[in-house]
């Protein structure tokens, strides 16, 4: 099963019904499934293909469950990164995981910034911004959205058996493993677990 035609699926046939609550947003089926293609189509713009890796370094947020979402429909694989890493760990873990692009915030900038001579996977115009529209050397990531189509994105094909998924160890017994989840049906599990963690987090914050 292609775990990025879940949101379609529930779009088509409960496109009213209540789909994610976080903080004070609530979108129904249909407006989260128009949100995630508008990413997906986004990043098919910026040359993101399947098989490609995206970084992520954000704290629970919306824009994090988007990203899990549009990277499955398009066959790209999410690598989402601790907020606690250091410089060094981050860039270590950007050179082992191979990725192309890098959705953050602006909280995280000026870590970035002083390893992104050493990021030589991610060209300069792949750096984007969750929460500004206005820091050099990162593109806003919602203006990128919004001038996307909301439609499905057509012709990728993607198996039972593609990689979805990187997630690191802590390293506490020496560097971080990189452990890699396919579509069916641990990433499916991995989903729920993101849900709920975010769900939870957001109601006692």
């Amino acid at each position: 099963m292609n775990i990025g035609s879940l949101f379609s699926r529930h779009a088509r046939h409960r496109p009213n019904h209540l789909a994610v609550i976080f903080e004070d947003q609530r979108l129904t089926w249909l407006e989260f499934n128009q949100s995630i293609n508008r990413l997906a189509n986004a990043l098919l713009g910026m040359e993101i293909r399947k098989g490609d890796k995206v970084a992520t370094l954000l704290p629970n947020c919306l824009e994090l469950l988007e990203v899990y979402w549009a990277l499955a429909k398009i066959g790209a694989v999410v690598v989402p990164l601790s907020t606690l890493l250091l410089e060094k760990a981050m860039q270590s873990l950007f050179q082992d995981s191979d990725s192309v692009l890098l959705i953050t915030n602006s909280s995280f900038a000026d870590q970035i910034n002083a390893i992104k001579s050493e990021i030589t996977a991610i060209s300069e115009d792949r750096y984007l911004l969750t929460d500004s529209s206005d820091t050099s050397g990162y593109q806003d990531y919602h203006a990128l959205k919004a001038a996307a189509s909301d439609q499905e994105p057509e012709g990728i094909v993607i198996h039972p058996d593609d990689p979805f998924n990187i997630m690191y160890s802590s390293g506490t017994t020496g560097l971080p493993k990189g452990i890699d989840y396919s579509h069916p049906p641990d990433t499916g599990c991995l989903c729920n677990h993101l849900c709920r963690r975010l769900s939870y987090d957001t109601r006692n914050n």
